[in-house]
């Protein structure tokens, strides 16, 4: 399988081959997305649905098929932030992305990726369509994209942020895609990143080797690994080293 491949939707990325539709949702005032931009992403992802909605409320249902990717306009922000519970909960495995364009302003854009618990990437719509293509075939993927110039003012603003102002290291919030996970989900999933079998897992939690067994089949389900290893994998990438989270209930 190519990278080509997953542009043009000949595979769906991470599924070996299996076709299955997803669901793009633009989150934005009507007119903010070009049709030229949209009908040459259906065409670039035919194994994709374009859906576009006004408001946040409006993205807060089930869509036909599962949710892939949530692009939302920056003045729409702040209300997805007061609902991202109920966004987490019907699209438990979309990433959260941000329109850019160059009316924008650079500094408050960055300001908001910093500060933001939900916006994980950025999808620029002022350039060439082969490049917002390019950019929102790696989104699909699960891999966060943001320009290195805007990287580096949100990295500035957190470097100029007091300490007091920011979450305390004992009670970092959880990555959005482990959200998703119950607490003792969590503990489970922590277990097995440090190579801990199930057997192991069980003596130490107290739990049936079965109950373990039923905990990992809903983690890897959940978070859409193909196996613990890749589950485990994405704890890894998620949770900073010597942190301890808040899950869910």
């Amino acid at each position: 399988m190519t990278y080509m491949d997953m542009l043009t939707g000949r595979v769906l990325p991470g599924r070996r081959g299996e076709e299955r539709m997803r669901t793009i949702v633009f989150v934005v005032p009507p007119g903010s997305v070009s049709p030229a931009l949209k009908q040459a992403a259906e065409e670039a992802f035919p194994w994709t649905v374009i859906e576009e909605v006004s408001q946040v409320d409006q993205a807060i249902r089930i869509f036909p098929s599962t949710v892939s990717l949530l692009i939302l306009h920056p003045d729409l922000i702040a209300d997805a932030e007061r609902s991202s519970a109920d966004l987490f909960r019907y699209h438990p495995l979309a990433l959260t992305a941000v329109l850019h364009d160059d009316m924008m302003d650079e500094r408050e854009l960055a300001l908001r990726l910093a500060t933001s618990q939900i916006i994980r990437s950025i999808l620029p719509i002022q350039v060439r369509h082969d490049i917002s293509l390019s950019i929102l075939g790696l989104l699909l993927q699960g891999i966060e994209y943001c320009p290195r110039r805007l990287l580096g003012a949100a990295m500035e603003h957190v470097s100029d942020t007091p300490p007091a102002a920011r979450e305390p290291e004992e009670a970092q919030p959880i990555a959005m895609p482990l959200r998703v996970l119950t607490k003792r989900e969590m503990q489970v999933l922590e277990m097995v990143q440090r190579g801990l079998q199930n057997k192991s897992i069980a003596n130490d939690l107290n739990l049936s080797r079965h109950t373990v067994k039923i905990h990992l089949h809903n983690i890897i389900s959940k978070l859409g690994a193909r196996n613990r290893t890749e589950a485990a994998a994405f704890y890894r990438d998620a949770v900073p080293a010597g942190a301890s989270l808040r899950a869910a209930g």
